[in-house]
């Protein structure tokens, strides 16, 4: 029986008919599926948060130089502060500084940890290794004897007080100890702070130390550059402590606490749901 063959000769081939098959997607993996970045200021407390981009240079070369870069863990705190200012010496003289300038200048001390100056204890030593603040404060400082590197030791923490002074007309004033470190200016043809200033003498004001922040509070009191202020009295203030407005306290892997203002926060990036450093 002769086999059947197409019109060649062949057996004539059958069309197939080709089905797309459905793209692929594989499960994102379970750690990427989880994080999100979002801004310090928004971030969780308690969880680790791994840093990502800072928005403002100089804030970022500040971190770095304290040893925070992208990928490093942190952990934002849920703790209230309630600062005070403390009393330190260099090597150019002592000086008294507001908690909000402590809380932001950060010192390697010799047994090779690191803290904010708000936290050393009386006695202690090191040098100033950074700040985690702008140029206001870095011109505070250098107005006050002071300069990264520096040797520094702090002598005491201040009880709360409260200043009473008469300004130019005799507008009568009130303000915490913090306020007065911040007030640079003459007495007597002596360059000091107003927290040194005696009782009646007549004390011009010549710079207000810090930044922004520390501006727009003193500019709320009254006072400019080139007023005359006259110290009444000083007394203990009942307020325990000066706070920080709206801080952010977030520590490192390694147990570095900042302390940062809202605005800073609010230019670091953080990506939660990471796990923590082994």
């Amino acid at each position: 029986m002769a086999a059947r063959t197409g019109p060649a000769g062949r057996w004539p081939r059958r069309q197939r008919r080709w089905h797309p098959c459905p793209p692929v997607t594989r499960p994102p993996h379970p750690a990427r599926r989880q994080m999100m970045r979002t801004s310090l200021d928004q971030a969780p407390v308690g969880q680790p948060l791994r840093l990502g981009p800072v928005l403002n240079g100089l804030l970022a070369e500040r971190l770095h130089r304290l040893g925070l870069y992208p990928g490093c863990v942190l952990y934002r705190q849920d703790e209230e502060v309630q600062l005070q200012p403390v009393r330190v010496r260099g090597p150019r003289g002592e000086a008294t500084l507001s908690s909000g300038m402590a809380a932001k200048v950060i010192v390697h001390h010799d047994d090779d940890h690191k803290t904010p100056i708000i936290e050393m204890r009386p006695g202690e030593q090191g040098h100033i290794e950074g700040l985690t603040a702008g140029t206001g404060l870095e011109e505070a400082l250098r107005t006050l004897g002071f300069a990264e590197n520096d040797r520094i030791t702090l002598l005491r923490k201040i009880p709360p007080m409260r200043y009473r002074a008469l300004l130019d007309g005799g507008r009568r004033l009130s303000f915490t100890e913090g306020v007065a470190a911040k007030l640079w200016g003459e007495l007597d043809g002596r360059p000091m702070q107003f927290a040194n200033a005696r009782k009646d003498h007549p004390f011009r004001v010549i710079a207000i130390l810090g930044g922004e922040a520390a501006q727009a509070q003193i500019a709320s009191l009254g006072i400019r550059e080139g007023d005359r202020l006259s110290l009444q009295t000083v007394c203990p203030d009942k307020v325990v402590g000066e706070p920080i407005p709206a801080p952010i306290v977030v520590t490192s892997a390694d147990g570095l606490r900042l302390y940062l203002r809202l605005e800073q926060a609010q230019l670091v990036l953080v990506e939660t749901g990471t796990s923590a450093p082994a």
